[in-house]
């Protein structure tokens, strides 16, 4: 093993700690990627040098990537204290029901996980802070019947229920409304390179969800809270 390889891996899970970067715009990224593709044993030394960091390679192409998720209590790990500036260590219920909104919005059904799509799912901040209305209610329902999932999820539903949907004396991006959390939630995955962000005069912003976002989401389709999110989405959608 030459110090080199070490370096070039190193580098590598470097540039995925910078989601917003892509190899199409750095040849030195493009070239890294394509080693990885290429080279058994350099990505071998990639996913070690990751692990030793407590992050794990979910990942690799030439239009996302390195795409990197983390372990448990990982440095890079994206938690709730990312939104210190907004809301406290209190409401990572909040934030966590108001993520699976939007994934539920962004992609309906789990099947549409499986495809790397031309056209990229894309909604705008109102349909989610819809559907996460719908969410809570329907968490609701599940726990007047004594549900589990609804029950250990009581803490953030119960808060959401207790906000308008606007409230126009306060901020846009505020956490006294749900359409101020989820301006929070949708600002802080753009940061992340998950979404794009098509800004509208009336602030009811289009968000276009990156190969990065579907990749991620992937991992993790198969969680009891999106398919309450999707349930509760279709009863929407039929009623």
């Amino acid at each position: 093993m030459h110090p080199d390889d070490v370096r070039d891996a190193a580098r590598l899970v470097e540039w995925g700690l910078h989601p917003r970067a892509l190899p199409e715009a750095y040849p030195d990224y493009r070239e890294l990627v394509r080693r990885w593709m290429d080279d058994g044993a350099f990505k071998a030394l990639v996913t070690s040098v990751a692990e030793g960091l407590k992050l794990r390679v979910v990942g690799v192409t030439l239009r996302t990537g390195i795409v990197l998720g983390t372990e448990t209590e990982s440095v890079f790990g994206y938690t709730i204290s990312r939104f210190r500036r907004h809301v406290s260590n209190d409401d990572g219920a909040v934030i966590a029901l108001v993520l699976v909104a939007a994934c539920a919005t962004f992609y309906p059904a789990k099947d549409a996980l499986d495809n790397d799509e031309i056209m990229p799912p894309s909604a705008t901040l109102s349909e989610v802070r819809d559907h996460l209305s719908k969410l809570c209610q329907a968490l609701e329902s599940q726990d007047q019947r004594g549900e589990a999932t609804a029950a250990r999820w009581r803490r953030g539903w119960q808060a959401l229920r207790a906000l308008p949907d606007v409230n126009e004396d306060a901020r846009r991006g505020s956490r006294n409304h749900l359409h101020g959390l989820v301006t929070l939630v949708l600002g802080h995955l753009h940061e992340m390179g998950l979404v794009a962000a098509d800004e509208r005069q009336d602030g009811n912003h289009l968000y276009v969800v990156t190969p990065r976002f579907r990749m991620m989401l992937a991992e993790h389709a198969a969680v009891p809270l999106l398919d309450i999110a999707r349930e509760a989405q279709a009863e929407k959608v039929n009623a």
